[in-house]
C-alpha cells in the first residue's frame, strides 16, 4: 500500500529501572517502524554484548544511573564491539546525569533522553519519554552509519589548556561581528572539536544554541571552558557581548541578542517553545538578524527538524554569511537538507575544515591555510 511505513527497526532497551522499560515498551511498541522490541534490566557490559550480539538490534537505549565508576567504560567497550550500532543514553536530569550524557556523546553516542532523578518522577514522566523516543526512532533510519561506524573519530582527545590571563579585548572585525553556532543530534561532539579549534584572538563574540536541557547545558559550558584558551560560560540577561568570548544558550531559556544604547547585549527568557524548542535556533537568528544585520557568520552543524531553517533564512536575507556542515561528516543531516533545498548555494565542509572557514571570514585566507594546518598537527 502506498505511504505504508515498513516494520523494520529492532530495539533493545536496557535500564535498572523497571517502570522506565516498561515506560518505553509502552511507547515503542505502537509505532509503525518496530519490528521488535527486547529489554532488561543493567547488567555487566559483558553481558549487554552479548544480548547486542544476540539480538543484533538496530538501536540500544541504555540507561544510566551516573553513580558507578565503569559506566563510561561500558559505553566505550559497546561503542568499540559495535560502532555500526546507534547508542542512545537515558541519564537523570542531574548534574551527574549531564556529567555522563557529555561523555558519552562524546564517545559517539548519537542521543540521549532524560530521566526523574527520583523514582516517584518516572511514573509521570510517559509524556517526556514519548516526546523524545518517538522522533528519535523514526530517525534511526537517517543517521550517518559510516561517521558512525569510523570508531577512530570517537578516540580524539580534547586536552584542557591553561587560560591567558592578561588577554586583550580583541578588535572587531569589519565584516564579521557575530559568529553564530547551531547544533542538534551529533551537535555536542563537533562542538568539541571546533571550540577546541578557536583561536586565541578571536574578533568577535560566539553565541551557540545546542538543544540540551537546563543543567546540562552548564555542565557543557563548563566542558568546552577547559579546552579552550577563551572563556565559554552560560549566556546570562544583560551580558555585554564582548569579543573572544563564547556563550552558550541555557537550556529552558531562549537566548536573544538586544541593542542596548551604544552596545549589545545578551537577553534571555522563557517565552513559549518554538519548533518545540527552548532555547530555539530560530529565536536566536532571529533576534541577531535585527541586531547585526550583514554582520553575521552563522554555522550549522549536525541535526534534525526544522528549528533553524527560518533562521538561516533571515541571516541570508540580511546579507550575512552561513557555512552548513557537509552531509559526509554529519551525524544527521536532516536540518542542512532543508537549509539548503532552501538556500541551495551555500557551500558545505567537512568538520575539519570549519574551524579553518570561521578563521577565514574573519581574517582571510592565508590565515585559514595556517589554522588548517594547525588542526592536522594537532589531532597527528
Amino acid at each position: 500500500m502506498s505511504g505504508e511505513i515498513k516494520k523494520s527497526l529492532k530495539v533493545l532497551v536496557i535500564d535498572s529501572h523497571v517502570l522506565i522499560r516498561q515506560i518505553l515498551v509502552s511507547i515503542l511498541k505502537d509505532m509503525d517502524e518496530v519490528q521488535s522490541l527486547a529489554t532488561f534490566s543493567l547488567k555487566s557490559t559483558r553481558d549487554i554484548e552479548n544480548e547486542i550480539e544476540r539480538i543484533q538490534p538496530d538501536v540500544l537505549f541504555l540507561g544510566l544511573d551516573a553513580n558507578t565508576k565503569d559506566e563510561i567504560q561500558r559505553v566505550e567497550s559497546i561503542r568499540k564491539s559495535r560502532p555500526d550500532l546507534p547508542v542512545v543514553i537515558m541519564a537523570p536530569l542531574n548534574e551527574k546525569g549531564a556529567s555522563i550524557t557529555l561523555q558519552s556523546l562524546k564517545l559517539g553516542a548519537v542521543e540521549f533522553i532524560t530521566k526523574p532523578d527520583r523514582d516517584f518522577g518516572i511514573t509521570l514522566s510517559k509524556r517526556h519519554f514519548r516526546k523524545r523516543v518517538v522522533p528519535l526512532t523514526r530517525i534511526i533510519g537517517e543517521l550517518n552509519r559510516g561517521l558512525l561506524s569510523a570508531s577512530k573519530s570517537s578516540e580524539i582527545s580534547f586536552p584542557e589548556v591553561e587560560k591567558v590571563m592578561d588577554q586583550k579585548p580583541q578588535k572587531l572585525s569589519s565584516s564579521v561581528e557575530m559568529i553564530l553556532i547551531a547544533g542538534c543530534t551529533g551537535g555536542v561532539k563537533e562542538l568539541y572539536q571546533l571550540i577546541s579549534e578557536m583561536p586565541t584572538e578571536l574578533p568577535a563574540p560566539i553565541v551557540i544554541v545546542q538543544h540540551l536541557p537546563k543543567i546540562y547545558t552548564k555542565a557543557f559550558a563548563a566542558e568546552l571552558d577547559k579546552i579552550t584558551e577563551l572563556n565559554v560560560r552560560e549566556a546570562q540577561n544583560d551580558s555585554p557581548l564582548i569579543p573572544g568570548q563564547i556563550y552558550l544558550a541555557p537550556g529552558g531559556y531562549h537566548t536573544v541578542i538586544k541593542n542596548d544604547g551604544y552596545r549589545k547585549v545578551l537577553g534571555i527568557h522563557k517565552g513559549p517553545r518554538e519548533n518545540k524548542n527552548r532555547p530555539s535556533i530560530d529565536v536566536l537568528l532571529r533576534s541577531a538578524t535585527h541586531a547585526y544585520r550583514n554582520k553575521m557568520l552563522a554555522v550549522f552543524l549536525s541535526g534534525g527538524g526544522i528549528d533553524g531553517v527560518e533562521g538561516a533564512k533571515n541571516v541570508y536575507e540580511a546579507g550575512g554569511k552561513i557555512i552548513l556542515q557537509s552531509r559526509e561528516s554529519a551525524l544527521l543531516w536532516n536540518l542542512n537538507q532543508k537549509i539548503f533545498d532552501q538556500i541551495p548555494d551555500l557551500d558545505h565542509h567537512p568538520t575539519e575544515d570549519i574551524g579553518s572557514e570561521i578563521v577565514k571570514n574573519l581574517f582571510g585566507k592565508r590565515a585559514a591555510r595556517s589554522q588548517r594546518h594547525s588542526n592536522q598537527l594537532r589531532i597527528s
